[in-house]
C-alpha cells in the first residue's frame, strides 16, 4: 500500500541497530587458534586475478594452501604482504562445499591471517586444501605500464602495473547524463548503497514531469527500510553543478528532499520534478549470503513522464573469501554369518586380510577375526579409500567343509563420518564318510548255518563337531559279502556291536569277534571291519540201565549179556 515518507519511530531505530549488528556479525565462527601453530599450511600458489592493474587502485589476488594430513592444532599459516600491496582489511570465512566454515582468516594491511578449526581438521584430516582470495591497493608509482614482481611469501607474483588517467582537460562541462546506476559494498557491515540516477539535460529537470523508480534487487539481497539511524530509500536532489578531482563537471552538493514530497511503495518511489533540479535515489541492501557470491547485481525501472527505460549495475565485494575441505574418516565392519548344516560349533574365529588403498594410491593390509554373530570393526581409514576382504577358512574342525565366502559387499569406498556395514557368510557342511563290514563263520559247526541267515551289526556314536549323535544297524549275510553303511558324519567315533545270532541246530556258537569294535569316519578310505563267529558241532551218548525184576530174574546171572535194538531220527 503506498504511504507518504514520514520520520521513523524508536522502535524502527532500535531494529536497524540489531540488524547491523547481524551484518556484521552474522554467522558465528568456528573456533579457531592463532599463531604460533604447530602445523603450518603451505602457500602453494599466489597471483594476481588480472594481468594488470593500476596504481593507486584496488586489486584482487588469489591463492591456495594445503595442509598435510592427520595436522596437529592449532593449525593456520600468516602471508606477509609487500609495502607495495596493502591490504584492504577484511575478515571472512573458510568454507568447505556444505557451507561449514572450517577456518577463519584476518586480512590486515600488511598480512593475511588464516585459522583452522580444530574440531573440523580432527574430523577432516585427510587431503586439507583450498583457495582464498583479497584484495590490496596497489602503491607502487609508475608512468607507464611497467611489468613488476612482488614477493609474496616467498613466490614471485608478477603483474603490469598502469598509471592512473590524468585529470579531464577538454569537454569537461556537464551536458546531461543518461539514467544510470551504481553500487558501493560496505564490508564492515555486508551491506550495498545502491544509487539510482534519474537522467535529465545538463539544466536538470523540466519542471512538472512525473518520475517514478522501482528497483529490483538481484541475488542475495535484502532490501532495507532502514539503516544507521536513517529510512531507506531516501530521494535526494541539488541544482548546483560542482568540478571533481578528475576534472569533470557534475551535479553535486545533494540535499534530501522533504519526506512529504514524494512516496514510497516498497521499493517504488513517485514524485512530481522541480525544474532545475538533478534527482537521485538510495536503496540500502543487506548481502544475505556474508559476501560469498563475490558479485551482486541490481536494475531498476525509471519512468519519467510516462517513458520507461531499464538501468541496472553489479558491484563486486572488494573483500577475501575462501574456500577449504578436507576428506573425513571412515571405517567398516565386518559381521560374521554361518549357515549350518547341523549344529552350530560355537568358538570357531574367522579371520582374513583386508588392503585398504587410499585416494593417493598408497596400499596397507590389515587383519581382522571374529566369531559368528559377532561385529569387528576396522580403524579409521581416508574417505574415498578402497576396501578388498579376504577370507582365510577354518582349518579347524577339520570335518568341516566350507562353501566360498559370501561378501555383502566387497571392493567398496570408505565414507566419511560413517561405517560401512559388511556380511561375511559361510556355508558350513559336515564332510560324510562311511564303513563297511562283512561276515565270517568259523568251526567246525560252520556247515550247519542255514545259507540265507543274516547277522546284525549295531553301530552308534555320539554328537561331534557339526552333528548330532547317531546309530543304526547293518545287516550281514551269512554268504560273508562286504555291506556299505550309509554315509556318516567324518570324525563320527563309532561304538559296534552284534546282536546274538539266532540257535543252530546241531551246532552251538562258541564265540564272536569283531576286528574292531570301535572305529572313527575318515573322509577319505572306508574301514572295513570283520565279525568272526565260531560254531562247534553238538555230541552226545545213550546209556542204558538193566532192571530185571520179577520171578523169573534169578535165572540170569551179573555178567550176563543182553542185546538192544537203538534206533534215532533228528529233526531238522
Amino acid at each position: 500500500m503506498e504511504r507518504q515518507r514520514k520520520q521513523s519511530s524508536k522502535v524502527w531505530r532500535g531494529v536497524a541497530t540489531a540488524l547491523v549488528a547481524l551484518l556484521t556479525f552474522g554467522s558465528a565462527t568456528a573456533a579457531v587458534a592463532a599463531p604460533p601453530y604447530e602445523t603450518e599450511a603451505t602457500l602453494t600458489s599466489v597471483e594476481f586475478v588480472n594481468e594488470t592493474v593500476t596504481s593507486g587502485w584496488n586489486a584482487e589476488l588469489k591463492g591456495s594452501w594445503s595442509l598435510p594430513d592427520n595436522p596437529t592444532s592449532p593449525a593456520g599459516f600468516v602471508v606477509d604482504l609487500p609495502a607495495d600491496l596493502q591490504g584492504l582489511t577484511d575478515s571472512f570465512p573458510l568454507l568447505d562445499p556444505s557451507g561449514v566454515a572450517m577456518g577463519q582468516c584476518e586480512v590486515t594491511t600488511t598480512q593475511i591471517i588464516c585459522d583452522f578449526d580444530a574440531a573440523y581438521l580432527e574430523a577432516h584430516p585427510y587431503n586439507l586444501s583450498g583457495d582464498f582470495n583479497f584484495w590490496a591497493q596497489v602503491r607502487t608509482t609508475v608512468t607507464e605500464g611497467t611489468k613488476t614482481t612482488y614477493v609474496v611469501d616467498g613466490k614471485e607474483v608478477t603483474v603490469i602495473v598502469t598509471p592512473p588517467g590524468g585529470p579531464c582537460t577538454e569537454g569537461c562541462d556537464f551536458q546531461g547524463r543518461e539514467s544510470n546506476k551504481t553500487g558501493s559494498y560496505d564490508r564492515a557491515t555486508n551491506t550495498i548503497m545502491w544509487v539510482v540516477r534519474i537522467g535529465s539535460g545538463a539544466n536538470g529537470a523540466l519542471g512538472g514531469e512525473t518520475m517514478k523508480v522501482e528497483d529490483n534487487l538481484g541475488p542475495n539481497q535484502e532490501m532495507l527500510t532502514e539503516f544507521q539511524g536513517n529510512t531507506y530509500p531516501v530521494l535526494r536532489h541539488t541544482n548546483e553543478l560542482v568540478t571533481v578531482g578528475s576534472g569533470h563537471q557534475q551535479p553535486g552538493n545533494w540535499q534530501s528532499v522533504p519526506l512529504d514530497q514524494y512516496t514510497v511503495n516498497g521499493s517504488t518511489v513517485e514524485w512530481t520534478a522541480e525544474a532545475g533540479y538533478y534527482y537521485s535515489i538510495r536503496y540500502v541492501a543487506k548481502v544475505t549470503d556474508a559476501g560469498a557470491a563475490g558479485t551482486y547485481t541490481n536494475s531498476a525501472t525509471v519512468t519519467i513522464a510516462g517513458e520507461d527505460q531499464v538501468v541496472g549495475s553489479e558491484v563486486v565485494r572488494q573483500g577475501g573469501g575462501g574456500t577449504g575441505s578436507g576428506d573425513q574418516k571412515g571405517r567398516f565392519s565386518i559381521t560374521k554369518a554361518v549357515n549350518w548344516e547341523g549344529p552350530a560349533i560355537e568358538g570357531i574365529d574367522f579371520g582374513g586380510t583386508f588392503t585398504i588403498t587410499t585416494p593417493a594410491g598408497k596400499e596397507s593390509v590389515g587383519e581382522f577375526a571374529v566369531t559368528e554373530g559377532n561385529t569387528w570393526t576396522s580403524e579409521e581409514y581416508p574417505t574415498g579409500s578402497t576396501v578388498h576382504i579376504d577370507e582365510v577358512l577354518p582349518e579347524n574342525p577339520a570335518n568341516i567343509d566350507w562353501a566360498t565366502p559370501i561378501l555383502s559387499q566387497n571392493d567398496f569406498d570408505v565414507v566419511g563420518a560413517t561405517t560401512t556395514e559388511v556380511t561375511l557368510t559361510n556355508e558350513a557342511t559336515v564332510a560324510q564318510g562311511e564303513f563297511s563290514a562283512s561276515k565270517v563263520l568259523d568251526g567246525d559247526g560252520a556247515s550247519a548255518v542255514d545259507p540265507d541267515a543274516e547277522f546284525l551289526l549295531d553301530y552308534e556314536y555320539p554328537a561331534g563337531p557339526g552333528f548330532a549323535a547317531g546309530s543304526g544297524t547293518l545287516v550281514l549275510p551269512a554268504s560273508g559279502e562286504s555291506v556299505q553303511s550309509p554315509k556318516l558324519p567324518v570324525e563320527a567315533v563309532l561304538t559296534l556291536s552284534e546282536r546274538t545270532p539266532e540257535p543252530v541246530n546241531g551246532a552251538t556258537w562258541t564265540g564272536a569277534t569283531l576286528s574292531a569294535d570301535t572305529i572313527t569316519i575318515g573322509r577319505d578310505e572306508a574301514v572295513q571291519v570283520t565279525v568272526t563267529n565260531t560254531l562247534t558241532p553238538v555230541t552226545g551218548g545213550l546209556i542204558i540201565n538193566k532192571q530185571l525184576t520179577g520171578a523169573g530174574a534169578g535165572e540170569f546171572a551179573a555178567q550176563d549179556e543182553l542185546t538192544f535194538a537203538v534206533v534215532c531220527s533228528v529233526d531238522k
